[in-house]
This record gives C-alpha cells, sequence and structure tokens, in this order.
C-alpha cells in the first residue's frame, strides 16, 4: 500500500521528535556520572552534581560489607571530607557518616552536610552496602570545597578491618583502615542533571594514583604485646627469682627488665592515643586506670633501695602485697584497653583467663615464700649470726667423705702399718720423756708413759676385772 505524501510528512515528524527526546530520555536513565569502580574489592563510587542553583550532590555507593569503607575528597586525610559508610544496629541498612580530619587520625563526624537517604539504600541479601543518596550542602567544608570545574579532583578512600561494627550511630568509633589508596575523579563529567548515578562495573572519568596500600597497627600491637610479656611472662618468672634464688641481682635485673617493657608500652599508648577519637582526650578508663597504676609501679620499685627501707621497718615488708596490688591494677588496665580497642570477645575471654591463672600462680608461690623465708633472706640471716653458709657446710662435707673415702681405698697393711708406727710415736715420745723404755706389755697403747692406759680406765668400769699379762 503507498504511502501518501501527507502521510509520509507526518510520520518523518514523529521519527524527529523521537530522534530529538530520545537522548533526553537516555540521559534521564543514565545521569551524567563520573564513577570510581575498584575490581578488587568490587566497590563502585559514582558522583553526580546538579547544575542548578540547589548544589546537591548525588551519589551512588556500593561495597561488600567490611567494618567501614570510606571515600573522601582530597589528598590527604588532613581537610578532606569524608563518606564513611557502616551498617546499622540491625545489620539489613547502612549508617552513612560525614567527616573530617585533622591530620593522620581517626576522622570525626561533622554535621554540615546534610545526608537524604533515598530508595534502594540497603544491605543486600549477599552482604553488599549500597547507598543512594542525596548530599546538600557539602560542596564546602571547614579546610576545604569541592572543585566543580576540576578535571582530576584528588580523591582517597580506604576499608575498615574485618571486625564487625554495627551501630546507628553517627559517631561510631572507627578501627585503623588496612587498605587505602588514591585516585583522581573527573568534575566537569559528573555536572548535569541532578540524579543518582546508575549500578556500573565500569569506571569512567577516574585515574588511579598508585596502587592499593596494605596498612599496619604495629604501634597498637608493639603496645599490647609488650605489656602482655611484662605481666604474664616476666613478672611470673621474676616471683621465682626473688624466692628462690640467693643472688639479689638477678631479681634486681628482672625488674629492671619488667620496668623496660611497662615503660615502652606506656609511651607507644600515649603515642598512638591520637590517633583515635575516643582516646584523644586521654579520659578513658584505660587510660586513667593507667596513670594511676604509675604510683604503686614508682613504690614497688624505691622500696627496696636500702636509703627509702631504712627509714621505717614496716617498709620493706609491704613491697609484696605491693607488687600483688600493681599487678591486679595492670591487669585491669589491660582489660579496659582491650575494651577500648574494640577487641573481639574471643581475645577478651582468652586475656581474662590467662591474667587469672597467673594470678593464682603468684600467689601461691608467694605464700610458699613468706613461710620459708626467701633464698636470699636466709643466706643474710646466716650471715648476720656468724654462722656458716649452707653451701659452705655442703662443701665441707663433701670433702670429709672424700678423705674418709680415701683412707678407706687404702691396703690394711699399710693401714695397720700406719696405725701402729702412730701409737708407737705416742708412746715412745712419752717414755723418752720418762728416760727409759716400756717393758714388754707395758709399752705402746697398752700403758706406759704419763698418761693413764686402757687398764686403768678398764678397772674404772665395773663388772670388768684386769689381769697383769692379760
Amino acid at each position: 500500500m503507498m504511502m501518501g505524501s501527507g502521510q509520509r510528512g507526518g510520520f518523518r515528524a514523529l521519527v524527529a521528535l523521537l530522534l530529538a527526546f530520545f537522548p533526553a530520555f537516555i540521559q534521564a536513565q543514565n545521569p551524567a556520572a563520573s564513577t570510581f569502580y575498584l575490581e578488587e574489592t568490587e566497590t563502585q563510587f559514582s558522583l553526580n552534581l546538579a547544575n542548578d542553583s540547589s548544589g546537591d550532590v548525588f551519589i551512588y555507593f556500593a561495597s561488600p560489607a567490611y567494618s567501614w569503607v570510606g571515600v573522601g575528597f582530597g589528598d590527604g586525610m588532613k581537610n578532606s571530607l569524608m563518606f564513611v559508610m557502616y551498617p546499622n544496629q540491625k545489620g539489613d541498612n547502612v549508617t552513612i557518616s560525614p567527616r573530617t580530619a585533622d591530620g593522620h587520625s581517626e576522622p570525626s563526624f561533622t554535621s554540615k552536610p546534610q545526608i537524604s537517604l533515598l530508595n534502594g539504600t540497603r544491605v543486600t541479601d549477599d552482604g553488599m552496602f549500597v547507598l543512594r543518596a542525596r548530599c546538600s550542602d557539602c560542596r564546602v567544608w571547614q579546610g576545604g570545597f569541592l572543585d566543580a570545574k576540576n578535571t582530576a579532583h584528588p580523591m582517597l578512600y580506604a576499608f575498615g578491618p574485618g571486625n564487625r561494627l554495627q551501630s546507628n550511630d553517627v559517631n561510631a568509633p572507627l578501627h585503623r583502615h588496612i587498605r587505602y589508596g588514591k585516585f583522581t575523579m573527573n568534575m566537569v563529567a559528573a555536572t548535569g542533571e541532578g540524579a543518582v548515578p546508575a549500578n556500573t562495573t565500569a569506571s569512567n572519568g577516574v585515574q588511579m594514583v598508585g596502587g592499593m596500600t596494605r596498612d599496619h597497627d604495629r604501634a597498637n600491637l608493639a603496645h599490647a604485646v609488650m605489656g602482655c610479656l611484662a605481666l604474664f611472662v616476666f613478672w611470673p618468672l621474676n616471683v621465682i627469682f626473688a624466692g628462690f634464688f640467693r643472688n639479689i641481682k638477678i631479681h634486681v635485673g628482672v625488674s629492671v627488665f619488667i620496668m623496660v617493657f611497662l615503660v615502652s608500652a606506656y609511651g607507644l599508648g600515649i603515642s598512638t592515643s591520637s590517633e583515635y577519637n575516643r582516646s584523644k582526650s586521654f579520659t578513658s578508663p584505660h587510660q586513667i586506670l593507667a596513670f594511676l597504676t604509675i604510683l604503686p609501679i614508682l613504690l614497688t620499685a624505691l622500696l627496696p633501695v636500702k636509703p627509702v627501707s631504712h627509714i621505717h621497718a614496716l617498709l620493706p615488708r609491704i613491697h609484696t602485697p605491693l607488687t600483688t596490688l600493681t599487678f591486679v591494677f595492670l591487669v585491669l588496665t589491660g582489660g579496659l584497653g582491650l575494651h577500648l580497642y574494640a577487641a573481639p570477645t574471643s581475645i577478651i575471654l582468652a586475656y581474662t583467663a590467662i591474667s587469672l591463672l597467673v594470678f593464682i600462680f603468684n600467689v601461691l608461690l608467694q605464700t610458699c615464700i613468706k613461710r620459708r623465708g626467701s633464698a636470699y633472706a636466709r643466706a643474710t640471716l646466716r650471715r648476720r649470726l656468724g654462722e656458716e653458709d649452707e653451701q659452705d657446710l655442703v662443701l665441707a662435707q663433701y670433702y670429709a667423705n672424700r678423705k674418709l673415702e680415701d683412707e678407706r681405698s687404702r691396703s690394711p697393711s699399710a693401714a695397720s702399718s700406719e696405725y701402729h708406727q702412730h701409737a708407737r710415736s705416742l708412746s715412745g715420745g712419752a717414755g723418752g720423756a720418762a728416760g727409759g723404755s716400756s717393758p714388754p706389755g707395758r709399752g705402746g697403747m697398752f700403758g706406759g708413759g704419763s698418761m693413764p692406759g686402757p687398764q686403768y680406765l678398764l678397772n674404772m668400769h665395773p663388772g670388768v676385772p684386769w689381769r697383769p699379762g692379760a
């Protein structure tokens, strides 16, 4: 069937109309956006800048459910504006927290940007965070601004550790990131009619700056490890050295070693406190008790010093109870530190069990030492009384036994000859002094000389008669 000229003209007009509205339709479905997509983690952050007078910024943010994940505007953490996302209390939706940082430390919540969650914001069944939001008044913030004319705006991203974080609080404490990196984003390409960008796996208007960097919280780890070694390894060893070793220098040396570990742990804890909002002001129970424990630590170290111990006779006696009190304070301080760090429950239970075992071990040892006295105290008391040292007595007995064994190992003839020679020397010496030799039967050991012989001694014992020549 042939189409008339009028029909052909109407058809051309319809096609032209559709072609005119098709780009607008496509743009409405896929608004202007710059997209950052990280294939390693399947993380997408897309940005749309509304070109109207509202100045709104539309965000599509999706990522696997780490404890938290964040993307920010800036070349570094200082003076940057970051959007940090983590699951809510129920775990079925997300909490979005705009934050700023004044350095390389945990960012703090800022209330200036107003974020409205839109339909589609959720935690998916396969554990993905999905955020669809409109941000008002977020192009300028304290210390920085979003440059809509910049084709390579500096950006950064970071991922929290695997620890579970579920909170509705926009001020929720964050663990230090385990991975982070940088990229640039084309803000000109992101500018257009305001709408939430679409889900995609293709980057657009983004240039990566280096690779993803793995981070380590070594200072906090060293702080915990050094404190645990001092309490659970060197402390009970020092109790053993103090009670069962006479050389007091070993106890003193290990005590100094423990002090070095504790001072290092204190220094590391103070240096890392500025990295977290919950510890910047030094008002947490962990920090307060740690500072209070410094006093018994110093007293424990100073009481054994002679000028201090001689002030009063009771001072040396409180050294042992004070060490027990110091140990308890330090263990409680460590437990509060685990709570402050939001450590996993398994770590807290293991710490509690080890603390109880070491405490019981120390108490039993100290009770035993108190009853029998320390080896050093016993040795000191013997020296004051002028008695021989226990070790000297053992050595003397050892040499006496050796001499006796040597005498017994000789031949009987040699021993008998030596014995009679010794006897004749005794009797001969006495007879020589009298001026003559002794008669037979009256010399040697059977009398003679100036000393009474065994005959006289036998007569002194009733019931044992003596006969001459017997």
